[in-house]
C-alpha cells in the first residue's frame, strides 16, 4: 500500500473525535463517559495528556450510535 492509498483509507475509515460525536449525538461529557466505560474503544490511540491522538474507526462508531439511538428510545418508552 503506498502512502495515497493509506491517506485514502485513513479519509474514508477512520474519524476523530468531533466527527464521531457528530454520528453518535452525543456531548462531550457523554461520549467520554463511552471511551472511559469501554463501550467505544479508540482504533488508534497515540500521546498523552493534551497532545494525545485518538482515532476511531467508523464502523465501530456506526454501531455504538445505533446501540446509544436504541436506549434513547427505550428511555423515552419507558418515561
Amino acid at each position: 500500500m503506498n502512502s495515497e492509498q493509506i491517506k485514502k483509507w485513513v479519509d474514508e475509515n477512520l474519524l476523530t473525535k468531533q466527527e464521531a460525536m457528530e454520528v453518535t449525538q452525543q456531548s462531550l461529557t457523554s461520549f467520554n463517559q463511552s471511551i472511559e466505560a469501554g463501550r467505544l474503544v479508540p482504533f488508534y490511540d497515540h500521546g498523552v495528556d493534551r497532545s494525545r491522538v485518538r482515532l476511531y474507526l467508523k464502523s465501530d462508531v456506526e454501531a455504538y450510535a445505533k446501540q446509544v439511538a436504541e436506549r434513547r428510545k427505550n428511555l423515552k418508552k419507558n418515561n
